[in-house]
């Protein structure tokens, strides 16, 4: 990762609304929302080359329902539940 975050706090300096994160290449690592500091709703993961890795979606700051996890060269790889 680098320093080319976005990076949305609300007043109490917790991480509140839309995210992005870059690798150093300049590619997407990952994007989601937090509110109150605490991941929630969907979320995406990627590779180095810009491939999808994983993504699900969270829920007061853990995984919840299904998730999906890709191979490097972008396959589905396997699927996980969470309650």
């Amino acid at each position: 990762m680098n320093s080319k975050d976005i990076t949305p706090r609300n007043d109490k300096g917790e991480r509140h609304g839309s995210w992005e994160r870059y690798h150093s290449n300049g590619q997407l690592y990952s994007k989601g929302n937090y509110i109150n500091g605490k991941q929630h709703g969907s979320w995406e993961y990627y590779w180095y080359s810009g491939k999808l890795m994983s993504k699900g979606n969270f829920v007061d700051g853990k995984p919840h329902g299904y998730w999906e996890e890709y191979d490097y060269n972008g396959q589905l790889k396997e699927k996980i539940y969470y309650i």
